[in-house]
């Protein structure tokens, strides 16, 4: 009698934990992981988050370079977004890349976000880009993204 309650408890725990790891795989189909440089950062960001920091950043860099560069930017590349761990854990969203001026100089700027935000231009800007590690976003060109919002605030 004892080992027939024995194995009755064990199945029945088994059917439970079968039964929750099940759920727990459903709603990690909607969260897009954010991806390093192909390992999974130690975040998962819903797809709405990541298109809401993408969105957040490209308008904050786009706002920048139309109030206070000079010579202005004609094109943007080799932009990506990319994040570093504060020493409290909490993530800074990067925006790296070049931006091109008309005589076709490139200069690497990094877009941080912060509490508020800073833009950083020249050889600054690479200590945030070089290290800090890559999200993988693939729903649109972050260089074309860039381009487009700044041509829309000189109109």
């Amino acid at each position: 009698m004892r080992k027939y309650f024995t194995t009755l408890s064990l199945a029945v725990l088994t059917v439970i934990l079968f039964s929750c790891n099940n759920k727990n795989s459903k709603e990690n189909n909607t969260q897009t992981p954010v991806e390093s440089s192909g390992n999974l950062a130690s975040k998962v960001l819903s797809a709405n988050e990541l298109d809401s920091i993408v969105s957040l950043i490209i308008d904050i860099s786009a706002k920048d370079f139309y109030k206070n560069q000079q010579p202005a930017p004609v094109n943007f590349s080799d932009v990506k977004l990319k994040y570093i761990k504060k020493q409290n854990g909490e993530e800074l969203y990067i925006l790296c890349g070049r931006f091109i001026t008309i005589d076709k100089q490139e200069t690497p700027f990094a877009t941080v976000k912060n509490i508020d935000y800073e833009q950083w231009v020249g050889t600054s800007a690479l200590t945030y880009c070089q290290d800090s590690k890559e999200i993988l976003y693939t729903k649109s060109d972050l260089s074309s993204a860039l381009k487009t919002k700044f041509e829309s605030l000189k109109k």
